[in-house]
């Protein structure tokens, strides 16, 4: 009924979560979010059939993001560059710009949230973010019957509930260490409705490109876009409400 490989997939990244939350340093976590946009951006470049897009401009707009303190506004600057250069070279599409809208910018905002608000209220998006999909997945499992959505199938709208119920209740008991009450249920909540909308917005990209997985890295998750849709987009409430 459940997938092993998934599970132990994930408890094993919690498990690494927990253990880069616990060090805290810059270093550590730049070289973790450079490699994500890294293997992201690849993922994306198959996902979307590109051949052209240049993932060192990618990750010069991420140093440079991070060394200002601005990554999501350097991000946007980076884009508005590239539609400069496609519009200046008069092409033929703006198709171009598609990987820089996403994955990179949503990577850039998930990073903005800890260059702008540290460590924990990094930790508690992707705690409400797994909060979110472990709880749509096991009620789903469970007494899912009632589809959600023709772009992913396998999501039940009793799972979905449960997944934001899940979201909200957790979220709210950790964000009230540091923020009110009101704050920690209000970004708990909308934290779990972006990371349902990253989740079908992927999944809306795959079934477009034909393919079950954006990759294969992870055993039982499929790519790093697979793992991290849901949470780099629900990032953008972090950065909009902090």
């Amino acid at each position: 009924m459940f997938n092993k490989t998934r599970i132990i997939s994930g408890v094993i990244m919690v498990f690494a979560v927990l253990v880069v939350a616990l060090i805290d340093q810059f270093v550590v976590n730049f070289i973790i979010f450079g490699a994500l946009l890294y293997f992201a951006f690849e993922e994306a470049q198959k996902l979307f059939g590109l051949e052209n897009a240049n993932v060192w401009f990618a990750l010069l707009c991420f140093i440079l993001g991070s060394f200002s303190g601005k990554a999501l506004l350097i991000g946007v600057l980076f884009l508005l560059l590239v539609v400069g250069y496609l519009v200046y070279k008069k092409a033929s599409n703006l198709k171009l710009t598609l990987i820089y809208i996403y994955p990179v910018l949503p990577i850039l905002a998930l990073w903005q949230v800890y260059l702008s608000h540290g460590m924990f209220a990094l930790f508690w998006l992707i705690v409400i973010v797994v909060s979110c999909d472990s709880g749509a997945y096991f009620i789903g499992k469970m007494i899912g019957k009632t589809p959600f959505s023709q772009t992913s199938p396998n999501k039940t709208m009793e799972g979905v509930i449960g997944g934001l119920i899940c979201a909200s209740i957790l979220g709210t008991i950790v964000g009230v260490f540091v923020y009110d009450f009101g704050l920690a249920l209000l970004c708990s909540f909308l934290v779990g409705v972006f990371a349902v909308i990253g989740d079908l917005l992927e999944s809306y990209f795959k079934r477009e490109a034909g393919v079950k997985d954006s990759g294969d890295l992870i055993p039982g998750h499929g790519g790093i876009l697979d793992r991290i849709d849901a949470v780099m987009i629900a990032a953008f409430i972090m950065v909009a409400l902090l």
